[in-house]
């Protein structure tokens, strides 16, 4: 005789775990995204597909946590969302905030916006608490953090200013805020368009002592395991230290590998 199915119901939510490496979870959008722990597995990691209403996402989840980012699937404030999280077998993801997707905030951003001077401008509604604000920058399909600002910071109430880095083309940017109960709650997606930065070339993809850029740019360097070795803003970057081998180089809009001689 089968045993009977136990099943939990909760407002607007369901976790359940399958025994053919699926975590299912569904709810409502809120203006919130979903964090994901995602256990290294080898030389990659747990998860390999993330599917939102029947369709793939396309986060970048090769990391040890990344995020669903419901703000690129165009979902409206209420919508129902079913989300079912793949993964290999000998291991489990987590979701660090599934109350994310069970009820509304009383803190809400209201508007974002560039200033004529190019400054990142952004007012909200209701307390923002003391925990401070992540301006987030889409580069190398993935998010960013850019900047911190702390809520004491601002001169007027409710408004925030930050200066930002800007590539050539159209740079996505939005800010994110972390409410009491650890659910991350984000601005909706402002673009600027930097018609006067020069394009960023790299020198040589072969180097010895400097990576050298032809201008000032931001960058990011993994070696070919994806661990991050450096980065930030710089037009030359030293290398001497470096092992001999090959890295990833993540620069202005541009990912490519380079070789340490």
């Amino acid at each position: 005789m089968k045993r009977p199915i136990l099943t939990l119901f909760l407002t607007f939510l369901l976790l359940s775990c399958s025994l053919a490496g699926e975590l299912t979870i569904s709810g409502s959008y809120y203006g919130n995204n979903l964090v994901i722990l995602n256990p290294s597995m080898g030389a990659g990691f747990c998860v390999s597909e993330v599917i939102v209403n029947g369709k793939p996402t396309h986060d970048e989840i090769r990391s040890n946590s990344f995020e669903i980012d419901f703000s690129l699937l165009e979902l409206k404030v209420g919508d129902a969302v079913n989300i079912v999280i793949k993964h290999h077998d000998g291991c489990s993801p987590t979701i660090v905030n599934p109350a994310a997707l069970t009820s509304r905030q009383e803190f809400s951003f209201v508007n974002i916006k560039f200033d004529r001077t190019g400054k990142l401008t952004w007012t909200v509604k209701g307390e923002a608490g003391e925990d401070p604000f992540f301006v987030e920058q889409y580069r190398w399909n993935k998010w960013l953090q850019v900047a911190e600002v702390r809520p004491a910071d601002t001169v007027h109430a409710n408004f925030y200013a930050q200066e930002v880095n800007t590539h050539a083309g159209f740079n996505p940017f939005r800010v994110l805020k972390i409410d009491a109960n650890g659910n991350p709650l984000y601005s909706k997606v402002v673009k600027y368009n930097n018609i006067k930065a020069p394009d960023v070339e790299l020198i040589s993809s072969k180097v010895t002592d400097k990576i050298i850029f032809s201008s000032e740019t931001m960058y990011e360097l993994f070696d070919l395991n994806g661990n991050y070795v450096n980065g930030g803003i710089a037009a030359e970057v030293d290398v001497t230290e470096l092992e001999k081998g090959k890295y990833f180089l993540n620069y202005d809009m541009q990912s490519v590998t380079i070789t340490k001689k």
